[in-house]
């Protein structure tokens, strides 16, 4: 016999608050599942959370995709990684979710690994390489990146990077490297890494807001670079006239006499050896008059560790470009005002068949050796090529003759870092002119 129906108000408080929520629970249900069909009785079109998440297929995909919005008003899309229906509706809230989240601490909606942002920071480096803008250090950046950073940092993400990771990389690090870094190589480091940071606010993949771990600039202290002492650079020029016309090869002959010209250059400049030095070629080089006095100066345009700039040589620099000029033969018969003024686009420092060398460590080693300035007693340490640059400060700042901003801009560095290193050394090497 049929039931028949209940009028409703003989319902129990207790069962239309049940009735209510069975009805709320089928109205949430048709709402989390509004199907669209796309004319074969399957889904095509899943609409959650008041239509702000939408699930679909792409055409020749069972893959669902998700689409939502946020604060700003646009669609972002985002594949699911499910085939089924529950799993894919489920994945899309959650994503929905933590993305509505992520948005509003300041971080992007889309994550993006250590690695990811590491490779767009290096783009960006590279490029400014090619347009010429600080290509030494960018590349220094570069090689810091790939070395270090990539494989250590490169499948985490960059707000989830704490202090303790940073404790964790740093003891790594120094075991790649075998020893403590310096405090300069440090800085080189530190700076590479807010590189990457600066790349990842700039194009919306984290807020300024969030805070970051960041890297220590603390490190061993550098030792004082040796340099040489007036007596012991003139005795080195005195001693490479008759060195530079030795040698047990063709090879060896010819990198005597080509490294003589080369480090009378660096004395007479303080450019870097290296890189800096070794990409002058004749174009570069020209004569400066003075508007007031009418002297003329030898200028040199080179472009180093901290990008492009011009030096001027000192006076006894001509003696070199003119044994260079010399050999040279493609300048047979002509002087050297006339090679630059007809700016040729070859290199100044190269051997007789045109190859360049690779370095001029291994000749001016042997060249310490043989003049016996291999060792400065001072520092107990071995002198290098460096320390003719470090010579060329040193002098620079006892003469008395250069102030600390021109010097800086002498040899492309700052006023801090020539400071730190050489301003100690005016009150007592320049003892004389002081008492």
């Amino acid at each position: 016999m049929p039931k028949t129906l209940r009028n409703i108000n003989t319902f129990s408080p207790d069962e239309i608050a049940k009735a209510k929520q069975i009805i709320q629970l089928a109205e949430n249900n048709l709402q989390q599942l509004s199907l669209v069909t796309n004319g074969t009785g399957q889904p095509a079109t899943v609409y959650l959370r008041d239509g702000e998440v939408v699930l679909y297929k792409r055409e020749r995909s069972d893959v669902w995709q998700a689409r939502f919005k946020l604060y700003d008003k646009r669609w972002h899309c985002v594949s699911t990684k499910h085939y089924n229906l529950q799993y894919a509706s489920r994945a899309a809230c959650e994503i929905y979710d933590e993305a509505r989240f992520r948005e509003r601490v300041g971080l992007s909606y889309t994550r993006r690994r250590f690695e990811s942002v590491a490779q767009a920071t290096i783009k960006e480096l590279e490029a400014e390489i090619v347009a010429g803008i600080k290509p030494m250090t960018n590349s220094d950046y570069i090689r810091v990146i790939n070395k270090y950073f990539i494989p250590f940092f490169g499948k985490r993400y960059l707000e989830n990077i704490s202090a303790e990771h940073m404790r964790e990389y740093e003891v790594w690090r120094n075991a790649l490297m075998k020893r403590v870094p310096l405090g300069s190589t440090l800085a080189t480091h530190s700076s590479a890494y807010n590189r990457i940071i600066g790349t990842s606010i700039q194009r919306g993949w984290i807020s300024a807001q969030v805070p970051l771990a960041h890297m220590s600039r603390r490190g061993a202290k550098g030792k004082t670079r040796p340099a040489f002492s007036r007596q012991e650079i003139e005795y080195l020029f005195e001693y490479l006239e008759d060195y530079s016309l030795g040698g047990h090869s063709k090879l060896a002959k010819e990198m005597r006499l080509l490294s003589r010209d080369y480090i009378e250059l660096l004395v007479g400049t303080g450019m870097r050896s290296g890189k800096e030095s070794q990409k002058i070629k004749w174009k570069h080089i020209e004569w400066y008059v003075d508007a007031n006095t009418g002297k003329r100066y030898l200028r040199i345009w080179v472009t180093g560790k901290t990008g492009a700039r011009y030096l001027i040589a000192k006076n006894k620099a001509e003696e070199a470009l003119h044994r260079l000029v010399s050999r040279e033969p493609m300048f047979v018969g002509k002087s050297l005002d006339e090679i630059l003024s007809e700016k040729h686009d070859i290199p100044v420092f190269k051997l007789p068949d045109g190859t360049q060398p690779k370095s001029f460590h291994t000749t001016f080693k042997w060249l310490m050796k043989a003049s016996g300035l291999l060792l400065d007693t001072a520092t107990g340490q071995n002198r290098t090529l460096y320390s003719l640059r470090h010579t060329y400060a040193t002098l620079a700042m006892t003469d008395g003759h250069t102030d600390i901003h021109t010097l800086a801009k002498q040899m492309g560095t700052s006023v801090g870092m020539i400071e730190r290193h050489y301003s100690k050394l005016t009150a007592t090497m320049a003892a004389e002119k002081l008492a």
